[in-house]
């Protein structure tokens, strides 16, 4: 039951509910604006408190969910998706569903780059975008990061199914129908921007992509990797084009990282961060960042926040290398194989909580499917326990008769890989 006063998130998370249990069980679930008088029925509500909590509620053969705002209903309907039991025409509801809760991060996002440097996303159409999408916003996901045009990439891919510059207007549509924030890595490609020239491109180019995308939250600009421009320069540039940004979407926010900064430019870059420049909404801690997080975190104004980007789809030459790889193993899977370390990423994460805000994992594909789950997972709740964050995902994509073997084989591949 979803009543008619219903936001359009608030019936795109009905649509999903409807939608992933027919799959499961080959049974359509119906829509109505009012209860039935008796029998089962799910009931989505609204409720009030932290943003994007829920309370989850089952009592007999009815369930409540009342989400404190949309993307709260989105995210509960996600956690019922997670906890039901299905098998063909017959859906089972565990009988002691008796939760509250809001998430601990405010910012739980991975980058979905459609280029063709990545293993997986630049071969996806617009539906299968959507799908990945749905199901992150299932696993609590709140923001989806976007790779412009020009990038460090080759212009054009032999798998793409739509031009760049159209898949991500697409995305960002999506993003916008599912109530979750848009961001954009957009890297400061050109070589000189102490030239107005190249400045004046710049703002020209970037504005072309801020005028085509229906939802922009955030732009993450790195200080490296790729690009290399002198703070000074770099923040006179992402100044003018957080104005052409604010002409678009009169709310996002620009955000940027040190990367590949020298000792001299990270001095001049924490100067220039404490001049507190009004444009400035955050800082980005990277790969190839010169001091540590909490070195950062420490020498940052406490009002900037400041959010992670872990690398969490390399296994060597990364920013978290697989420690004491077995030889055989790191010499087939290499740099981008298929990666889940379940039982890592959440050292990792627990190790850099206390320092940041909230994240946006950098990933080149659908290699590191299990450590985004995994990120996801913790960012709602840090102290979740990984082993049952995996029987959630193993339940939802395997099915609930392999849950528990699933789950224990994704930390069984972690483990071939040591020693």
């Amino acid at each position: 039951m979803l009543p008619r006063s219903a936001h359009s998130v608030e019936r795109k998370a009905a649509l999903v509910l409807v939608e992933e249990a027919e799959k499961r069980s080959q049974v359509r679930w119906a829509m109505a604006e009012t209860a039935p008088a008796s029998g089962p029925a799910i009931l989505l509500e609204r409720a009030s408190g932290i943003a994007e909590g829920f309370s989850l509620r089952s009592s007999g053969e009815r369930v409540t969910i009342a989400g404190n705002d949309d993307r709260g209903t989105l995210f509960g309907v996600g956690l019922l998706l997670r906890k039901l039991t299905f098998a063909r025409g017959r859906t089972e509801l565990p009988s002691d569903l008796n939760v509250i809760t809001a998430p601990k991060l405010s910012i739980r996002g991975h980058q979905l780059g459609y280029r063709p440097k990545t293993n997986a996303y630049d071969a996806w159409t617009v539906p299968m975008f959507e799908q990945y999408i749905r199901d992150l916003a299932i696993f609590g996901t709140n923001t989806i990061e976007l790779i412009p045009p020009r990038s460090d990439d080759n212009p054009d891919s032999p798998h793409f199914s739509l031009p760049p510059l159209q898949m991500m207007t697409a995305v960002s549509r999506i993003a916008a129908e599912y109530g979750l924030d848009v961001s954009i890595w957009y890297p400061a490609m050109d070589k000189d921007y102490s030239d107005p020239k190249t400045v004046a491109f710049a703002l020209h180019e970037w504005e072309e992509v801020f005028r085509a995308l229906p939802r922009i939250d955030n732009i993450f600009v790195p200080g490296g990797d790729p690009g290399h421009t002198r703070p000074r320069y770099l923040f006179h540039l992402l100044e003018k084009q957080t104005e052409v940004l604010r002409r678009h979407h009169p709310k996002a926010t620009m955000w940027v990282s040190p990367q590949s900064f020298d000792q001299q430019w990270m001095d001049e870059f924490y100067g220039l961060l404490q001049k507190e420049p009004k444009w400035l909404a955050g800082i980005v801690f990277g790969p190839q960042v010169r001091d540590s997080l909490q070195t950062v975190r420490q020498r940052t104004p406490k009002h900037f926040p400041i959010r992670f980007y872990p690398d969490i789809t390399h296994s060597l030459h990364s920013q978290f290398p697989v420690p004491d790889w077995d030889a055989a193993f790191a010499l087939t899977a290499n740099r981008e194989g298929i990666n889940p370390r379940p039982t890592d990423q959440a050292i990792i994460f627990r190790a850099n909580q206390a320092f940041h805000n909230g994240f946006v994992s950098y990933s080149e594909g659908a290699n590191d499917d299990v450590n985004k789950f995994i990120w996801s997972g913790l960012g709602w709740n840090p102290d979740a326990k990984v082993i049952d964050i995996l029987r959630d995902f193993s339940r939802f994509f395997i099915g609930a008769s392999q849950a528990e073997a699933f789950a224990q084989g994704l930390l069984a591949l972690e483990q071939n890989w040591k020693g």
